[in-house]
């Protein structure tokens, strides 16, 4: 099948269409995420990001319905409550960054979203606002490390696990001086032309320095893959398995993977790292699956080894990032 924006339109118009019909609960439905932009695909594929603001009640906080092999709906639901004081979606890095940032309305209600956005939006761009919601990702990345570094645990994937969350919320503190939070399938490419727009492209580069070893490896990436891919057959049977890796998103993941191994392989790399760790974070402690993962993280210098050293380097960039929020605050008279 040709998927093309058009296609992947019309597909979340008609999926809003038929929850509303002969239905009241529904006050809003929006569009969000890469199907805003002119190309939401990645290695061919692509997930509709839609949020459901209901009346009263929700029937969960989210759902992934897959459509096809290469389209499946990632679906927020919110109680209409949650909106009611724009003062504090101003300062969310979530949901008021997204509410903020062109999506599309697909449902609307008695001029519900005009008037929630509008209310958000008035004050969403003053630098009070953008630096809480900096500082959201930036203090939390900080109390992270200073967690790992009072209490040293043994050496796990979990312990791997909270070195990437305080990566990922380094990397979003960024990201949300100029734009919205990172996704995970783009958050390298992304995080690139955030670093750029603050003049600071180093940032990018620091980020992947913490996470690619100092000395260059030949990748295997077929034995990699094919170790990740028993990785996710044996997360879906778990009953707590995350959400985000259901089985029907593992080609949502797999196929970029592919696509950036060549042309951005510190793309894929991330995407393989992030996924794998939340997998074995899931798994029996002694499984053969949660062996092949640290492998792959002692390739990379992620091992117990290495981990003193690269905490300590990661020290020195948040260090570069609060920096950073600091100059930008003082540049813009706070």
């Amino acid at each position: 099948m040709r998927i093309t924006r058009d296609l992947l339109l019309n597909t979340a118009k008609e999926t809003v269409k038929r929850h509303t019909f002969g239905g009241h609960d529904l006050v809003c439905a929006y569009l969000t995420g890469s199907l805003i932009y002119d190309q939401p695909l990645l290695g061919g594929i692509t997930d509709i990001d839609l949020v459901y603001i209901h009346t009263a009640d929700i029937p969960c906080s989210r759902e992934i319905v897959p459509i096809t092999d290469e389209i499946h709906l990632d679906i927020a639901h919110y109680p209409q409550s949650f909106f009611s004081q724009p003062r504090q979606l101003r300062t969310d890095a979530w949901v008021g960054s997204f509410l903020c940032h062109d999506p599309i309305m697909l449902f609307d209600t008695t001029h519900w979203f005009e008037y929630t956005q509008a209310g958000v939006f008035a004050q969403f761009f003053l630098p009070g606002n953008t630096i809480q919601r900096v500082r959201y990702f930036s203090e939390r990345a900080r109390a992270s490390w200073l967690k790992m570094q009072m209490e040293q645990e043994e050496y796990s994937p979990g312990v791997i696990l909270n070195y990437l969350r305080i990566l990922k919320d380094a990397a979003n503190a960024i990201s949300c001086l100029t734009s919205v939070p990172l996704t995970d399938r783009r958050f390298v490419l992304d995080l690139a032309e955030r670093a750029v727009n603050l003049q600071m492209p180093g940032l990018a580069g620091g980020f992947i320095d913490l996470i690619l070893p100092e000395e260059p490896v030949d990748p295997d990436w077929d034995v990699w893959m094919s170790n990740w891919k028993t990785a996710y057959s044996q997360l879906i049977r778990q009953p707590d398995a995350p959400l985000s890796l259901i089985s029907g998103r593992q080609p949502y993941y797999e196929k970029a993977i592919l696509e950036l191994q060549s042309s951005r392989q510190e793309a894929a790399v991330w995407i393989l790292l992030w996924t794998w760790a939340l997998m074995s974070e899931k798994l029996p402690p002694r499984s053969t699956e949660v062996s092949n993962f640290l492998d792959f993280c002692c390739t990379l210098s992620l091992d117990g080894a290495h981990l003193p050293g690269r905490l300590s380097s990661l020290d020195v960039y948040l260090d570069t990032i609060e920096e950073t929020i600091d100059k930008w605050a003082r540049d813009n008279g706070l």
